[in-house]
C-alpha cells in the first residue's frame, strides 16, 4: 500500500468534511492504520448527488494507486448492487466512518492514524500551506 514516509497524520475529523459534505468531489487518497494490530489500508472516498440524494462512495487501493471500487457507504455498511460487501477493507472502511459520523474523533485518534499524502481529501487538490497540509483540507473545502 502507500508508504507512510510521504504521509501526514491528520485528525480522523477531516473525514467528516468529506464524508458529509453535500458538494461533488473526487477525493484524495488517505490510510487508516490501526494502532492495535498495525495493519493499514489506503482508501479513496467521493461524494456524488444522484436524483437528489448524496452517496458516499468508497474504493481501497489494491496495488500502489491503482483504486478497486468497494461500494457506497450507508449507515455503518458499505452496500453495492443492493447488498452488504463483508470483505475485511469494508469493514475497516464501514467502521471508521460510523464513528466518523458518531463524530467520535477522540476514540478514532486514540485508536487509528489517519494519514494523506498532500492532497486535500476533498477536492483532491495538491495542498501548500503547513495548516492545510496538517488539516488534510485546503481553505476552500474546509469553508474557511
Amino acid at each position: 500500500m502507500t508508504t507512510e514516509a510521504n504521509q501526514v497524520k491528520i485528525s480522523s475529523e477531516a473525514l467528516y468534511n468529506v464524508v458529509k459534505r453535500e458538494k461533488n468531489n473526487n477525493g484524495s487518497n488517505f490510510t487508516i492504520k490501526s494502532l492495535k494490530s498495525g495493519k493499514d489500508f489506503t482508501f479513496q472516498i467521493r461524494r456524488a448527488e444522484f436524483k437528489g440524494k448524496w452517496y458516499t462512495h468508497v474504493s481501497v487501493e489494491t496495488r500502489y494507486l491503482d483504486f478497486k471500487y468497494l461500494g457506497s457507504y450507508f449507515n455503518g455498511k458499505i452496500y453495492r448492487k443492493g447488498g452488504v460487501v463483508e470483505t475485511p477493507t469494508s469493514k475497516v472502511i464501514a467502521f471508521v466512518l460510523l464513528w466518523v459520523e458518531k463524530r467520535a474523533f477522540e476514540w478514532l485518534d486514540n485508536n487509528v492514524d489517519v494519514m494523506h499524502t498532500g492532497s486535500c481529501l476533498c477536492c483532491g487538490r495538491e495542498l501548500t500551506d503547513a495548516v492545510s497540509i496538517q488539516r488534510g483540507l485546503g481553505p476552500v473545502c474546509a469553508n474557511i
